[in-house]
């Protein structure tokens, strides 16, 4: 169910964690998921910025090191991250998600991209989404009220719609961008999808979204100001094909009664 009301803007088992020295121990209202991969360079900076951007707010910072290679984990740790999950292999950006929110306490639940393409300071804006009665808030880049500073290039414009599309076909959904690096939940919700959730690359987001249908959960699509910035380490085309892929996986496991209990949680 998508309700597209017009927001305002508003300046384990997975892998080993580590707190770093430190860091607050009481518990989060909002825990931010940074899922980060060979992101050493950055990462000091992504930390600091989500804090900035919530200064009045309890906020648990969780950066997932999706078996970077490098030290990433430990630049995380150093700048302050009050969770460093560190995956022992690369599993892909849906696993690295997925250890966040199984690991996080907050009340509410936002994951974003390490290059914060989202400014952080556009995350009050699902928290009001969700503390207005949303189960889960999705920052769309189709949005009427939605912007850019920088855009992707043409050919990765191209295939997202391409992939919305099919997606929507597919899965027959109603969401006009399932990709946008920057969604929210309650923490019930986030629970409930991601102890569900199979998918580990790029289209476990439409996975999250699918299911969070299949629960008939409240959805609310906000707008949002993207900076796009290249991601390096991702190859495009093999990206795409997996995920297109995904997809049909997804339609299949659905299909096949294979996502445990999927009884709606409202009415």
């Amino acid at each position: 169910m998508v309700n597209n009301r017009d927001w305002g803007r508003k300046s384990s088992s997975w892998g080993t964690e580590k707190r770093s020295k430190g860091a607050r121990m009481t518990p989060a209202v909002i825990s931010v998921i940074l899922p980060a991969y060979r992101a050493s360079s950055v990462i000091a900076t992504t930390v600091s910025r989500v804090r900035s951007a919530m200064p009045t707010a309890e906020v648990e910072i969780i950066v997932v090191d999706d078996g970077s290679g490098d030290d990433t984990n430990l630049a995380a740790s150093r700048a302050g991250a009050d969770k460093v999950i560190k995956l022992q292999e690369n599993r892909g950006k849906g696993a690295a998600v997925r250890a966040g929110m199984l690991n996080a306490v907050g009340s509410h639940f936002v994951y974003t991209d390490v290059d914060l393409a989202y400014d952080p300071s556009q995350i009050p804006t699902l928290i009001e989404a969700l503390e207005s009665g949303a189960d889960v808030a999705l920052g769309s880049r189709r949005h009427p009220h939605s912007s850019e500073i920088t855009s992707a290039p043409a050919i990765r414009e191209r295939g997202s719609r391409i992939f919305n599309q099919f997606t929507r076909l597919v899965l027959r959904s109603s969401y006009l961008d399932t990709q946008c690096g920057l969604k929210g939940f309650t923490a019930e919700a986030a629970k409930a999808i991601f102890t569900r959730t199979k998918v580990d690359g790029f289209a476990f987001d439409v996975e999250v979204l699918h299911l969070a249908e299949k629960l008939n959960l409240k959805t609310t699509e906000v707008p949002v100001i993207l900076d796009h910035i290249e991601q390096t380490t991702v190859r495009f085309i093999p990206q795409a094909t997996r995920m297109l892929w995904d997809v049909l996986k997804i339609r299949m496991w659905s299909a096949l009664g294979r996502y445990p209990d999927l009884t709606p949680r409202r009415g």
